[in-house]
């Protein structure tokens, strides 16, 4: 099938058709062998926000966005001029830079739209949120239902985060190559405009880490877009595959692909989650655990000097160590964004939810932020107890007994050894 890639542009990335946007067959063709796809219009083509963004013809509804989210807050980014204090900080100034061809160095990515959205609809009354998100912006498509890190932020309205952004850029901006967070898979639809992107297995991930180290050392980022035809030979070689992604069109990123996109139209509108289930979970525990192992070098001098004052005071192991896997897992937290303990109890989190009746996730989900999740949307249950037994059994061996030492953990890793018990004993 063709993702209307060039000559130049290498292998191509399957254009799935209409009949084959469900789950089991994203699953045995996506999600099992971690490779790339592009989900056809029909994916999503029921989205309210197609038709109230978008006029009929197709162009944007300029009047309708600024009405209705001109006024939220912004943190745009300007790739032209860093320096250039003129940024717009409200949403309807940038469109109307757009409006009139400027800002196309103009770049808001990140931007929680649907978490604003939710969280306006709750001030008319508790669970209107997820309401107002459906009806003004979208449902979350089934092939990306099992997200164990939004069904787990969702589940708690006061964690105020979630990992759905909108991403709004001019004509002249790109997102630098870079591997998504955790890690995670991606899931981005275009709305209004085209985008380029460049695709990287994880087979080439050793010879692109000298590359990002270099322009971090420059303070610059790499731009796939100019780089020479030779290099780009070199690297369709190793398994690059570029792709030109069009409105309507949702395309999938797997674990530790690493990536660049570049806007093609001015502007371009998209609608990305970051994501994460059982079919990378080993992946994604191996990248806290390096981190992990990275934070522990970064500040070991910490940990003598805890030994140290342990000692002059006559404290024991349990003294500094505690202190110590603290001072660790709240570096890992800054540096990542999550540690041992959300991870795991985001684990515990989905557990809990396999093997009950819909009704019960559906009370479950009420408040939540992100809708129940079918049995049908899901692996089954006995593969991903297959997944999540073997890191449970790990991290209990490790040298560093987290589990041990930061408050709580134990108890969580002892509710997800229930949770496997209980499941396995029910398959």
């Amino acid at each position: 099938m063709s993702s209307r890639a060039g000559p130049l542009e290498g292998r191509s990335v399957p254009k799935l058709a209409p009949s084959e946007c469900t789950y089991a067959h994203f699953r045995a063709n996506h999600l099992v062998p971690n490779t790339p796809c592009l989900f056809p219009r029909a994916l999503v083509e029921r989205w309210p926000l197609f038709s109230l963004w978008l006029h009929v013809d197709g162009t944007l509804d300029w009047n309708y966005l600024a009405s209705r989210y001109g006024a939220l807050d912004i943190d745009a980014v300007d790739l032209g001029s860093p320096a250039d204090e003129s940024s717009p900080r409200l949403f309807g100034d940038l469109l109307a830079l757009w409006r009139r061809g400027a800002g196309r160095a103009k770049y808001l990515k990140d931007w929680h739209l649907p978490l604003a959205v939710w969280r306006e609809g709750e001030q008319e009354g508790r669970g209107k949120g997820k309401e107002r998100v459906r009806d003004e912006l979208y449902d979350v498509p089934g092939v990306c239902l099992d997200d164990w890190m939004n069904e787990w932020e969702g589940s708690d309205a006061a964690r105020g985060d979630d990992f759905r952004f909108v991403y709004a850029g001019g004509g002249d901006t790109f997102t630098p190559l870079h591997r998504d967070v955790y890690s995670s898979y991606s899931i981005s639809t275009q709305i209004y405009g085209s985008k380029r992107w460049y695709l990287f297995p994880p087979s080439c991930t050793p010879f692109l880490r000298p590359l990002i180290a270099e322009a971090e050392r420059q303070d610059t980022a790499v731009n796939c877009d100019e780089w020479s035809e030779a290099v780009k030979a070199e690297f369709r070689a190793r398994g690059l595959t570029v792709v030109e992604q069009h409105e309507g069109e949702t395309i999938f990123i797997p674990s530790g692909w690493h990536h660049s996109v570049h806007n093609l139209s001015h502007p371009t509108f998209s609608l990305n989650h970051n994501w994460l289930n059982s079919h990378i979970l080993a992946t994604v525990y191996q990248a806290l655990a390096d981190e992990a192992a990275r934070c522990r070098d970064a500040i070991d001098d910490v940990r003598e000097m805890l030994v140290e004052q342990a000692q002059r005071e006559g404290g024991g192991e349990a003294w500094w160590r505690r202190e110590w896997e603290q001072a660790v897992d709240e570096l890992i937290e800054r540096s990542e964004g999550w540690s041992w303990p959300t991870f795991w109890r985001m684990t515990l989190s989905t557990l809990r939810n396999l093997n009950v009746p819909f009704s019960v996730l559906q009370d479950r989900a009420a408040s939540s932020r992100w809708p129940p999740i079918p049995s049908e949307a899901r692996p089954p249950v006995a593969f991903v107890v297959a997944q999540v037994r073997p890191l449970v059994l790990d991290f209990r061996k490790r040298s560093q007994e987290e589990w041990r030492w930061l408050a709580g953990l134990d108890e969580v890793l002892s509710g997800v050894e229930r949770e496997l018990e209980r499941l396995t004993a029910a398959t």
